[in-house]
């Protein structure tokens, strides 16, 4: 038996049959990654948080959240190509900001939030990003003159002053389209041997680590992924996020270790 028949997985199988039909690249952006598990598993839960406060998003309400997230960018005048930071301890509120900023055409800057605000503020500069979805404990400290960044949208509601990301929402527009090959996201490294430097991966370097994984693990639509790592690391995004978005799986966002929680 051949190592493709193998190790390749039904559940693989079924979202690859959308090429050609939702997407046209080799691999799907993470707009057409969204729609297409939508459309299989529209009331399976996406994202989950249990504490502070329990939070649950399906499928469907994730797609309809994330474009209204997305509209609002458009409308407040991001546009295709913009860069837009998001920095923030793991919620579901981080994944929604992360893929509508892909929705609305711009390039994805996700950012360590362990970082001193002056680091932050350096890095965000050098990167010419334009906006940043960021935690409500540090949305003050951030830019406290207004002077780098057009807006600070917060991920969490009891940031006074600041929009709060679930409250979003704007006109219904056509959003832009992009393809496998364009910049997804651009990481920066730790500088753990000197400046840290921007990485700048495709949605094809995202998609095909991503789909390349299921030919070696049986990954359900029924599993659960605790997303206990940094998400904005490479390889939590790749292994843990978008494993799960693809299989229809459900991801729990734990902003801290709750070993209870988890078992």
């Amino acid at each position: 038996m051949a190592f493709k028949d193998k190790y390749w997985k039904t559940g693989v199988e079924d979202f690859l049959a959308y090429k050609g039909k939702k997407y046209n690249g080799e691999y799907p952006t993470f707009r057409e990654v969204i729609e297409i598990t939508e459309e299989r598993y529209p009331d399976n839960e996406a994202f989950k948080a249990i504490v502070p406060e329990k939070l649950t998003f399906t499928y469907r309400e994730a797609l309809k959240k994330i474009k209204e997230i997305a509209y609002y960018l458009v409308a407040s005048g991001a546009k295709k190509g913009d860069k837009i930071a998001v920095t923030g301890k793991n919620s579901p509120e981080w994944a929604l900001a992360y893929f509508a900023i892909s929705f609305a055409g711009c390039t994805i800057v996700p950012l360590d939030y362990s970082l001193h605000i002056e680091d932050m503020e350096k890095i965000l500069t050098f990167g010419d990003v334009d906006r940043v979805f960021i935690d409500g404990e540090k949305i003050n400290e951030l830019d406290k003159d207004g002077k780098l960044f057009k807006e600070k949208i917060s991920l969490e509601k009891a940031s006074k002053g600041y929009k709060y990301i679930l409250d979003l929402e704007g006109p219904e527009v056509e959003l832009p389209k992009l393809k496998c090959e364009d910049t997804a996201a651009i990481l920066f490294t730790s500088g753990t041997t000197g400046t840290p430097k921007g990485v700048m991966l495709s949605f094809t370097n995202f998609m095909s680590s991503t789909l390349s994984s299921q030919r070696l693990f049986n990954v359900y639509s029924t599993d659960v992924f605790y997303v206990i790592l940094p998400i904005h690391h490479a390889y939590t995004m790749t292994a843990v996020l978008l494993e799960t978005v693809v299989s229809g799986a459900s991801a729990v966002f734990g902003k801290r270790l709750v070993t209870p929680i988890m078992l």
